[in-house]
């Protein structure tokens, strides 16, 4: 074989291996640069993902906030109401504005724990269950004794008791969920 063939199929042979080695490096790189694309984009998309969570998460706590506030607002309401009705009770001389002033309270309390049970969690239904279910039956204790235009001291004592430690359920339940400790069945999330 003479010298200028040999350069030749040298020539061909390092042009092949270049060739060769430049789609493999190119490969490589296409292939590097879409894992690397890959892999922002999903870092991207959990930052997005976090991001919306924890602004989930921040919204879903201050409207459980405000709910249970205004539970506790409406609850001191019927509190004030049925203290008002029971004094009259006691002395005799109630009136009938009394008992409908009690009544729109437990109307307004109802209303406020319908909002609660939106926001949650469970446990928390529960608790403002009991509060409200507490208050209907303080209610339907004076509807009575409005109807008989009779008293039973100790029922409603009874009743007043089982409404405020409604209340306080509630307040220990809120507590722990916005104070973000959970506990069994007590998740923030829920």
């Amino acid at each position: 074989m003479d010298q200028g063939v040999a350069a030749a199929v040298a020539g061909v042979a390092g042009m092949l291996g270049a060739l060769g080695g430049a789609l493999a490096g190119g490969a490589a790189a296409v292939r590097g640069a879409k894992i690397g694309a890959e892999t922002a984009a999903q870092a991207s998309r959990q930052v997005v993902e976090d991001q919306a969570s924890a602004d989930h998460a921040h919204w879903l706590r201050e409207q459980r906030q405000q709910g249970y506030s205004n539970l506790l607002t409406e609850a001191q309401n019927f509190r004030h109401a049925a203290h008002t009705i029971i004094t009259a009770l006691f002395v005799d001389h109630w009136r009938e504005s009394q008992l409908g002033e009690v009544e729109e309270c437990a109307r307004r309390l109802r209303e406020v724990g319908n909002s609660v049970a939106l926001v949650g969690p469970d446990i928390v239904l529960q608790a403002q269950s009991m509060v409200v279910d507490r208050s209907l039956r303080l209610e339907q204790i004076f509807l009575q004794s409005f109807t008989d235009h009779s008293i039973n001291s100790e029922e409603v004592a009874q009743a007043v008791d089982a409404f405020d430690q409604a209340i306080e359920g509630f307040v220990g339940t809120a507590r722990d969920v916005l104070g973000g400790r959970p506990g069994p069945g007590n998740t923030l999330n829920s």
